[in-house]
């Protein structure tokens, strides 16, 4: 480490003034001079590591109702402050307000990398080849006796209604949906009706799109609306808080598990170490978080996504933008 001109001549100084000092004064000027010179040290190795560790921007969005954004980071510090160790490198949380805006991050490469699920993902890969699934979360399935890199979509009604027995039986009711680029509250479920003949516009009497997944689970659960569409995850939160009131009207399908997706901004060394890290990390890490731990699938994997995207697209105005 060198020292400039300007530091020598004060350094001098200060053992100039120390030569007319006494003992008591010269110790406290000592310990003084210390202290600068480790501060000076634990500078420049800080400046120097942090300007040698590479950043990514991780993008992220609230997939439960009534969380901020502070609320989503708190979850993901531990898991991306422990990866970011692990791998070398650092990791800066984005929040997105909405499934369309990720989209446009991750395709555009305003963000490195992603939280994301899989409908997003397709129609981010679409539009930026460039676009790949590092890893897919395992999750606990519904019955919470087995880890699978999917889930299930479920149309729901309240259970103490005996005038609802399916599909059909809803014809003329009001419906909730989450949003038009969900995958579990919208493009599973139209896709799920488009098979069975039913265009939601003209079969339901009302049609509410809430935003959320327990936004729809709560409206059910109150009789604000007669059924609506949610995932297995949500569907064991609404049961953890309003009781046993719910009924499985139909699945609506199979659906790859939210993953973590990069696009070009990130090296394929580093994507190679991310992914490593992650299919080795501890569970605690994850708590609060819907994954339990994640696996590597094939892009083949997210075809029937696609196979469903096409389907429903195929509807004018069924995927749109989503802010």
């Amino acid at each position: 480490m060198s020292i400039d001109k300007e530091s020598r001549v004060d350094t001098c100084r200060l053992c100039r003034i120390w030569a007319r000092s006494g003992p008591l004064v010269d110790a406290l000027r000592r310990l003084r001079l210390a202290s600068l010179f480790i501060g000076v040290l634990v500078g420049l190795f800080t400046h120097t590591y942090a300007s040698d560790v590479p950043q990514y921007r991780f993008g992220v969005t609230p997939w439960q109702h009534g969380q901020s954004q502070d609320d989503i980071r708190e979850l993901y510090k531990p898991l991306l402050e422990w990866l970011g160790r692990t791998v070398g490198a650092e990791f800066i949380i984005v929040g997105a307000n909405g499934y369309g805006e990720m989209i446009d991050l991750l395709a555009n490469e305003s963000i490195d990398l992603a939280s994301i699920s899989p409908v997003p993902f397709v129609l981010a890969k679409q539009r930026n080849p460039r676009v790949t699934m590092l890893v897919t979360e395992l999750s606990w399935d519904y019955s919470g006796q087995s880890k699978g890199a999917s889930y299930e979509g479920f149309v729901i009604a309240r259970a103490d209604r005996a005038d609802i027995t399916g599909l059909e039986s809803l014809r003329g009711m009001r419906f909730g949906f989450v949003r038009n680029q969900s995958t579990s509250g919208f493009v599973y479920p139209v896709a799920y009706m488009l098979r069975n003949e039913v265009d939601y516009k003209d079969f339901f009497g009302r049609v509410y799109f809430l935003g959320s997944q327990p936004r729809v689970t709560d409206a059910v659960a109150s009789g604000s609306i007669d059924a609506g569409v949610t995932w297995d995850y949500n569907l064991r939160q609404a049961v953890a808080k309003h009781g046993p009131v719910f009924k499985i009207l139909a699945k609506t399908g199979d659906i790859p598990n939210l993953g973590i997706a990069a696009n070009n901004a990130v090296t394929p060394t580093m994507q190679a170490r991310i992914r490593t890290a992650l299919l080795n990390v501890d569970e605690k890490l994850l708590r609060g978080l819907p994954a339990a731990g994640y696996v590597v699938k094939d892009d083949t994997y997210y075809d029937p996504v696609r196979e469903v995207v096409e389907l429903v697209s195929t509807a004018p105005e069924l995927i749109g933008d989503d802010r």
